[in-house]
């Protein structure tokens, strides 16, 4: 055989052999995580208005989870089920409180970041990931921090009225996106996905916005004419059917109610404020997915994207979250990256407590044994593939919901319900729970219920230490 034809067979073969060895190598994970978001995303369709180029230009490259729920609907308690692929009703955090590592239940149960680590995978964390972040017993769980989100804020106040809290305040300030802390973490983000690793990667970013105070650069605030935002569909007779324990969930200091903020004529700017710190975050998003594109990591990447629950913008008469109404738990939760087919959305019922086994499986990792969630992969195939158990948040101790494709039963701690039909009552306006004909329904439903939750864990200072000492 003539000697060239042996070097290019000889060629072909190194680069066959060199090929399969770089699609058989392990998958890098960006996870994007967004405080705050609810479904005002072009891809869930959640505001006719929201402008999100690059969060739906991700959603068009991957699986989006339409049916995605949080676990418990707060900052806190909710990244902590996040990052430890645990229920609140098992590790006993259902409100601002206790970092990660002070909850007992959590003592031998590592984060998503030490399971990867601990797999091989070098660890980046930037933002709010944890709202407590990694430290103490965490630390080691992160090979390099890319910062928090730290950006100019205004001295004085700029629209909220007398007697409200600070952090509710908005306005267009500062004057550039580069002020910002958002848009600093992302530029470092972006930075780190063009540096050469010698592992695989699993690099967490977590913006800030849309969380209050509604801080942002004016340009964001013009994509918007505060004239022409359309409202939520709000009817007053909407609250006539509920259990009256729960209406006053978030009446303390920080939430305005909502009958402050039409006696003040707010809504509108509150609403355009929110719009623009979501488009803002969106532009923030854009600038991390475009270094992945163009860096050496983009066939290899896993990126899983989310909110840690949703946000009440005056529906049912409410600001906020932490209560168990679809505005409140819905979150965005989309998929994309190697081996993960584009297309249909699926309806199927998801927790963000999934994610962690998800990627555990996505990533052929050795199984965590202490994980409550399931796996997406079945749903990452085929949209349309059933799924038995449903999305279940609890918000404080006692009260859950559980959704289904078409359903939601939500059952408060002294018994009182609320059944929607999602199938013809998108919003929830018309209880059924009282309905004889829907008892049947809610009672199969009802076996879904946490049983023997954990408790409430709360945080005994050291003064109260030493006292009892």
């Amino acid at each position: 055989m003539n000697i060239r034809i042996l070097l290019v067979i000889s060629l072909a073969s190194i680069l066959v052999v060199g090929s399969q060895a770089q699609d058989s190598s392990p998958p890098n994970v960006l996870m994007i995580s967004i405080d705050d978001l609810n479904d005002w995303t072009g891809f869930l369709d959640g505001h006719p208005q929201a402008h999100t180029p690059h969060m739906d230009k991700l959603a068009k490259q991957g699986r989006v989870f339409a049916n995605a729920h949080c676990a418990i609907p707060v900052c806190s308690s909710s990244r902590v089920s996040v990052m430890s692929g645990l229920a609140a009703t098992t590790h006993g955090s259902y409100e601002l409180g206790p970092a990660y590592e002070e909850l007992p239940a959590l003592a031998d149960v590592p984060t998503i970041q030490r399971h990867f680590k601990d797999n091989g995978y070098y660890i980046l964390v930037g933002g709010k990931v944890l709202h407590h972040d990694f430290r103490n017993r965490l630390a080691g769980d992160v090979d390099r921090s890319l910062g928090r989100n730290k950006g100019a804020r205004p001295k004085e106040r700029m629209n909220i009225p007398a007697g409200w809290s600070k952090a509710w305040d908005w306005g267009e300030y500062p004057e550039n996106d580069s002020e910002m802390g958002d848009f600093q973490l992302a530029e470092k983000a972006a930075a780190a996905l063009h540096e050469k690793f010698e592992k695989p990667f699993f690099m967490s970013v977590g913006f800030f916005r849309p969380h209050v105070p509604l801080y942002t650069p004016p340009k964001w605030f013009d994509l918007y004419d505060v004239e022409r935002i359309e409202l939520p569909d709000n009817p007053v007779s909407d609250l006539d059917d509920l259990p009256k324990n729960f209406l006053s969930i978030n009446d303390y200091a920080v939430a305005p109610k909502h009958v402050e903020v039409l006696e003040h004529r707010k809504q509108r700017s509150m609403t355009q404020a929110y719009l623009a710190s979501i488009s803002f975050v969106d532009h923030c998003v854009g600038v991390v997915l475009d270094a992945l594109e163009s860096s050496p990591y983009a066939d290899n990447t896993i990126v899983v994207l989310w909110s840690d629950h949703g946000f009440h913008l005056g529906e049912k008469q409410h600001w906020a979250k932490r209560t168990l109404w679809e505005e409140s738990t819905r979150v965005p939760l989309l998929f994309a990256g190697p081996g993960i087919d584009s297309g249909l959305a699926t309806k199927e019922p998801a927790s963000l407590i999934d994610i962690y086994p998800t990627l555990v499986e996505l990533c052929q990792l050795p199984e965590n044994l202490h994980l409550e969630g399931v796996s997406l992969v079945p749903q990452l195939d085929n949209p349309e593939t059933p799924r038995e158990q449903p999305a279940i948040t609890s918000s404080y101790f006692g009260n859950h919901s559980i959704r289904t494709r078409e359903w939601r039963l939500i059952v408060y701690e002294d018994g009182a319900q609320e059944l929607y039909d999602h199938r013809n009552d998108r919003d929830e306006f018309d209880n059924l729970a009282g309905d004889p004909a829907h008892q049947e329904t809610i009672e199969q439903l009802s076996r879904w219920l946490p049983q023997n939750a954990t408790p409430e864990f709360r945080k005994v200072s050291e003064r109260a230490k030493a006292r009892s000492n």
